[in-house]
């Protein structure tokens, strides 16, 4: 069977050595030897975005970033810099040449890509990286990239400040992050920070923190290896989720009342995500010990060297469908049971890249189901249950994306962002249902049963046959090539 060269190469980063740069080997480069820094590459991305209000729109921009090279041809950077990508090139820093690159691998959670450059000739001058292990607080670093969009090389040198489980701001995933106090600035991103001693990649730059002074942070190789191993088999299943709530421990009172004796900590477990099924953790389970670390009253586990992590670490670090080993004390009594490592099936979509969002266009109310790109950039207050497990298969949360004015949307201009809950009475379970409720009304009346945040039932009505007479009107006037996106076609 022929090997894919992709996840060969994949195979071999792990053990490509790393070469730090001395003194000297920089001189010699000037006179046309080995560069060590040509493993650190600019990537220049320009992208193509759909409107998250109007997903029949798109628009298109540029960006910069960096990257390192892992492997023969492969290029380890962050997601943000090269989601939505219609075209990337790269350059090394001592050549004028571009090399033209795709997307192997994507992980939007992790903010983690694998590009592939295919010209033999980019990897005549380089040698792959090596990722090392994750640092340790107070450790010494080097940033290596092109912040700023600019086009030569730059070092920021600085320390590891914390280690502790962060937002991805790309992803909105709580992951591990490193802290450091070298400037992570635009243009840094995807680029490596080196461990000054070994000369390893010690992480990936990925973003900063502007509500205080250098708050810059990176990846870790924990968050990076985990990322490779998940793609040798061709595809990206991602990170766990948080697969329950957990409540502190830290009261006195509290462990007395669950029971938790002297030499005893935990947490209490507050609730439990649909996904497991099971009953392997159940409510006021009080969780003593997961993957054999002693959890603290505070959350906390200790690895090798007593460095605190959260108790989720060993969750998310593992591969989905991989068992974790939990000791739980239960109506007084310690038991032995485990959990798989899986993803939250919630009501509201992640993150939508690399393609357009679905759509229904009504008169002049513009459908869509909720996503996290409809979140951040709408800011909506209507009620927060979008984040709960699915209640049933295909339970997505809908939403109205926008309001295109028309003589039909009188009334009725300022209900964007708002949730629909119901249609005529009918609790809607998806996009598709609220289409197939509203195409079975041929005329009288629509109530669309709105939750705008002030109130759970605001209650929208319009007349079927003056939204469905209008609908052509309104597309000819905004430009709208469908009143539906193609997934929603019958």
């Amino acid at each position: 069977m022929k090997q894919n060269p992709i996840l060969c190469s994949l195979a071999l980063a792990a053990a490509a050595a790393a070469v730090p740069a001395a003194r000297g080997q920089e001189e010699e480069s000037a006179d046309g030897g080995f560069d060590v820094l040509n493993g650190v590459v600019l990537v220049e991305t320009c992208t193509s975005e759909s409107n998250i209000f109007r997903p029949w729109q798109s628009f298109t921009d540029s960006s910069v970033g960096s990257g390192a090279v892992i492997g023969d041809g492969l290029v380890l950077t962050c997601a943000h810099c090269v989601a939505n990508a219609s075209y990337i090139r790269i350059r090394k820093h001592n050549e004028d040449s571009l090399y033209h690159a795709s997307v192997s691998f994507i992980d939007n959670d992790a903010d983690l890509a694998l590009v592939t450059v295919e010209d033999e000739a980019f990897m005549a001058d380089v040698t792959p990286m090596e990722i090392g292990d994750t640092p340790h607080v107070q450790d010494d670093i080097l940033a290596v990239g092109y912040p700023v969009g600019g086009t030569d090389i730059s070092f920021t040198r600085g320390i590891v400040s914390r280690i502790e489980d962060i937002r991805y701001s790309h992803g909105w995933t709580m992951l591990l992050g490193v802290q450091v106090d070298a400037a992570i600035n635009p243009g840094n991103s995807g680029g490596p920070v080196l461990d000054v001693g070994t000369g390893k990649i010690a992480g990936i730059a990925f973003q900063g923190d502007k509500e205080g002074e250098a708050l810059g942070y990176m990846i870790p190789p924990d968050i990076i290896r985990h990322f490779l191993d998940d793609v040798k088999d061709g595809r990206v299943d991602g990170f766990s989720d948080f697969l329950f709530d957990r409540g502190l421990m830290e009261s006195p009172s509290k462990r007395r009342y669950y029971r938790l004796g002297e030499g005893r900590s935990g947490v209490i477990v507050q609730d439990v995500a649909k996904t497991l099924g099971d009953d392997s953790l159940k409510t006021d389970d009080v969780i003593v010990e997961i993957d054999g670390y002693k959890v603290s009253n505070n959350g906390k586990i200790r690895i090798a060297g007593n460095e605190p992590r959260s108790l989720f670490y060993p969750v998310y670090l593992r591969q989905l469908g991989e068992r974790i080993p939990v000791k739980v004390l239960r109506d007084g009594a310690v038991l032995e049971t485990s959990i798989t490592a899986a993803k939250r099936d919630q009501r509201i979509r992640r993150w939508i890249f690399d393609r357009k969002p679905d759509y229904f266009l009504f008169g002049g109310l513009v459908f869509t189901t909720a996503s996290l790109n409809y979140l951040v950039a709408a800011k909506p207050s209507f009620h927060d249950d979008l984040f709960e497990d699915k209640e049933f298969d295909g339970d997505e949360a809908v939403v109205v994306s926008d309001v295109l004015p028309d003589v039909c949307m009188e009334g009725y201009l300022g209900c964007s962002e708002s949730l629909v809950r119901t249609v005529n009475g009918t609790k809607v379970r998806n996009l598709r249902h609220l289409v197939e409720l509203v195409d079975s009304c041929r005329d009288g009346f629509v109530l669309f049963g709105l939750d705008r945040g002030d109130e759970w039932d605001v209650k929208m009505v319009v007349d079927a046959k003056e939204l469905r007479e209008a609908t052509p009107r309104v597309m000819a006037r905004y430009q709208v090539p469908a009143d539906r996106s193609d997934d929603l076609k019958p």
